[in-house]
């Protein structure tokens, strides 16, 4: 059974797209032993233009841009503000009642029988004692809802409805409605009755219901869009779908409180419906509401539909939304470096063998870089042309557009025309542009400037703040290293980019780039880093470098801001130091760095449940010594001293051997090397063929110990370790050549245990042959059952 659940998930696991394979290797490697970043944001990409700067009617949040095509987060990740906020719908009804009622009963109330905990009799009960007419209304509207529940979940069975009992209550609506007295009873009558209809598929008489009733109400409301809404999905049910899109792109734009319903009715439907539904308009508004209903929709390039927009409507209140989706779905093109890899890409920039193709990601900039062109034009032209409603939205488009193609001049002139309202978005994008476009002559004025403008930004709460505050810790760092920005092309590139031509302060460049880093225990985010990954980048040179200039006493009032800002951890620090020396085997350095780490530091990053001084593999399972990892090193470094001399016995060796085994991704100190490990490193991790994995240094050690004279039982031991070192570099060779093809997978490993596996059982050979009288032979044929299956 086990194995033919491992095979069925490996031919799964093979038939995933590259970007499929991509995240869950991501994720596999994430799954750390001992610490990782926290859940990411599947929406995010790389954008650098906040679609709130355009000024958008409400409830138009949820058509932003977003590489989630149906905007909606996945049920697990959503998070439920609490107490839970008010929909659209829910604030315009209970207005609506509350202003009916001229305040007379309270809004709490009043919120809690529509869409609370109480029923609609509390309401009425209340109601009754001023307005008899509305509490009846109250009601029927609850013995209505109860006639038509509807499933909680989608896999739910669908409750049974009595159809006898709606038809009752649908003449009691139409009776309602003709006796109500005033207008707001009136809507709502009909809409119940609509609403049932509807219920029991009686659509025919639900639309001509509509057609002859509605124009009897006088004063309308919202509530003559809910039921327009019921009708425009009635003329869909009955294969209308010209009639229906029409009128549901009025609804999407004269009702906030059915937007939503309007926009997810049309989703997916072919643009010939939207062309056709542009047909039946008759005014100007109309066609500009189908044009803006289509534009919101995914997967199309939206500028053709905005310059329409615009020649019928000016000042139409979505025409900056859809351009604003036009920035944002380019950006995902125009970065297409940075983009390539997230989650919610949806281009595929892979090659045949899952890597990144880089001719792919040239060419979709190329296209991100020709349309930008596009709209740069566009916002130009209505920047001059006088007759849109926001002049300021764009030019700050424009200014962005020219940010980008590194004319900066042009761009300041307009971002200096622009006043900062109210909006704390295009505030922020106004400050983010200044700072990019200033110049930036070193000064100590420049630089004091630059800081606290970054420190400003460093408030982050979703994926472009994030975004933005990345982009300026670069600009910050070259700032630091003296780099020109590259003006390929014309058109902005990242400041990131390599260059032979840097020359700086490098450690204070560094400190820029830490300001835009997250915690390891904050939230997570695709694109950009955390502190101590940052700083396990670096090497013991520069890491000395980096402590010895966070902890000057002596910096000036700028260098101290940049420490402050950069919220490096001094501890870590020292633990990224000591693992570095580590690596390099300077083990007596490293002793001496671990003598400064507080044993909290050590225990909050992971060491309590992941180092032991010797490692399980080469004791047969069995448990050893406890020792402090400052122990543990100063251990190696006196071995690696006593190896060192010519004197040196085969019990060092073998020592040695075993401390540098367990610094390896098979011992149980490699947390003194490396910051995580995950369970799937060999079968993921793309670089293997190092010392972590291969563990070449122990078996050197092995090696020259086996070559010493010792008792056999020594020997013999010595000979169980190097078989292990063996079987790790059999298994960077089995991984680091597996074919991806599952179908192949029966060959090759044919293959590799016939061609390969005999030249890592040199070990083993010894073993047999030359000490199968020893005891420690004995049991390790009674405890390894690889070693046992070998001497068969």
């Amino acid at each position: 059974m086990k194995k033919t659940f491992l095979t069925s998930v490996k031919v799964r696991f093979q038939r995933f797209s590259p970007k499929t394979k991509t995240f869950i290797k991501l994720c596999a490697v994430m799954a750390i032993v001992a610490c990782g970043p926290s859940p990411m944001d599947y929406a995010e990409y790389y954008s650098l233009f906040y679609p709130e700067n355009a000024n958008t009617p409400p409830a138009t949040k949820p058509y932003y841009f977003s590489t989630s095509f149906l905007n909606e987060e996945p049920y697990f990740y959503e998070e439920t503000p609490t107490p839970k906020a008010e929909t659209v719908e829910e604030t315009e009804n209970i207005n609506a009642w509350e202003t009916y009622l001229k305040s007379k009963v309270s809004r709490e109330v009043i919120k809690s029988s529509l869409y609370g905990e109480s029923k609609l009799s509390l309401l009425a009960s209340k109601v009754s004692t001023f307005d008899k007419a509305a509490s009846l209304y109250l009601v029927f509207a609850q013995e209505a809802e109860r006639a038509a529940p509807h499933k909680t979940n989608y896999w739910d069975e669908n409750p049974a409805i009595d159809s006898l009992k709606i038809e009752s209550l649908i003449e009691m609506a139409d009776l309602g409605f003709q006796n109500a007295s005033n207008d707001f009873l009136k809507e709502r009558y009909l809409f119940q009755k609509i609403k049932l209809s509807g219920e029991i598929g009686q659509y025919d008489k639900l639309i001509d219901d509509f057609a002859a009733k509605s124009s009897l109400i006088k004063r309308k409301s919202f509530i003559s869009n809910w039921s327009k809404s019921r009708a425009a999905g009635a003329t869909m049910a009955l294969g209308d779908t010209t009639n229906a899109v029409f009128m549901f792109s009025q609804i999407f734009n004269d009702c906030p409180s059915r937007r939503s319903q309007a926009d997810l009715s049309v989703r997916r439907l072919d643009s010939k419906f939207f062309e056709e539904a542009l047909e039946l308009a008759t005014k100007n508004n109309e066609k500009a509401n189908v044009l803006a209903l289509q534009g919101i929709q995914p997967l199309q390039d939206g500028l053709g539909i905005v310059e329409k927009i615009y020649d019928l409507s000016p000042k139409h209140p979505l025409l900056e939304l859809v351009f604003a989706r036009e920035i944002n779905k380019n950006e995902m093109a125009f970065f297409a470096d940075k983009n390539s890899t997230v989650y919610g890409n949806f281009d595929n920039y892979y090659d045949e063998n899952y890597k990144i193709d880089q001719s792919k990601i040239d060419d979709q900039r190329k296209n991100g870089e020709t349309y930008l062109e596009k709209l740069l034009s566009f916002s130009e032209k209505l920047s001059s042309d006088g007759k849109v409603e926001n002049p300021q939205f764009w030019n700050l488009s424009s200014a962005y557009f020219l940010y980008l193609k590194n004319e900066n001049g042009r761009a300041m002139e307009l971002l200096n025309g622009i006043k900062v309202d109210g909006n704390p978005k295009l505030k922020k994008q106004v400050e983010f542009l200044a700072f990019e476009l200033m110049d930036k002559a070193p000064s100590d004025q420049t630089e004091q400037k630059m800081l606290n403008t970054v420190a400003s930004f460093a408030d982050i709460k979703e994926f472009r703040d994030n975004n933005l505050l990345l982009k300026m810790s670069e600009t910050l760092a070259n700032y630091y290293l003296n780099k020109k920005e590259d003006k390929k092309n014309g058109w902005f590139w990242s400041c990131s980019d390599d260059s032979d031509d840097v020359q700086g302060n490098f450690v204070k460049a560094f400190l820029a780039h830490s300001i835009a880093a997250g915690s390891d225990y904050g939230t997570g985010y695709q694109i950009g880093t955390t502190h101590n990954a940052l700083i396990d980048t670096c090497s013991i040179d520069f890491l000395e470098k980096l402590i010895a200039f966070s902890q000057n006493k002596d910096l000036n009032i700028n260098d101290k801001k940049l420490v402050e800002l950069s919220n490096l951890e001094f501890d870590y620090m020292n633990l990224a130091l000591a693992r570095r020396q580590v690596l390099a085997s300077e083990f007596e350095a490293a002793s001496e760095t671990l003598k400064l780490i507080p044993v909290q530091t050590l225990s909050a990053n992971g060491f309590d449940e992941n180092f032991a001084s010797e490692a399980k593999d080469i004791n047969l399972g069995k448990s050893a010594v406890k020792e402090t990892p400052l122990i543990f090193v100063k251990k190696l470094a006196d071995l690696k001293a006593k190896t060192s001399q010519k004197d040196a016995s085969a019990a060092d060796w073998y020592a040695y051997g075993k401390g540098l085994y367990n610094l390896s991704y098979y011992g149980q100190a490699w947390i003194l090397t490396q910051r995580g490990k995950s369970t799937s490193d060999l079968e993921y991790q793309d670089e293997i063929k190092t010392d972590y994995y291969l563990t070449e240094n122990a078996r050197k050690a092995f090696e020259m110990a086996l070559s010493l004279k010792s008792d056999k039982e020594l020997a013999a031991k010595i000979c169980y370790a190097g078989a292990l070192c063996e079987r790790n570099q059999y298994l960077v060779k089995y991984y680091s050549e597996k074919p991806d093809d599952y179908n192949q997978m029966d060959a090759y490993l044919a293959k590799m245990n016939k061609n390969e596996l005999p030249k890592y059982r040199t070990f083993f050979t010894k073993l047999w042959k030359n000490y199968q009288d020893t005891q420690y032979q004995k049991m390790v044929l009674k405890e390894c059952e690889t070693y046992a299956n070998f001497v068969k």
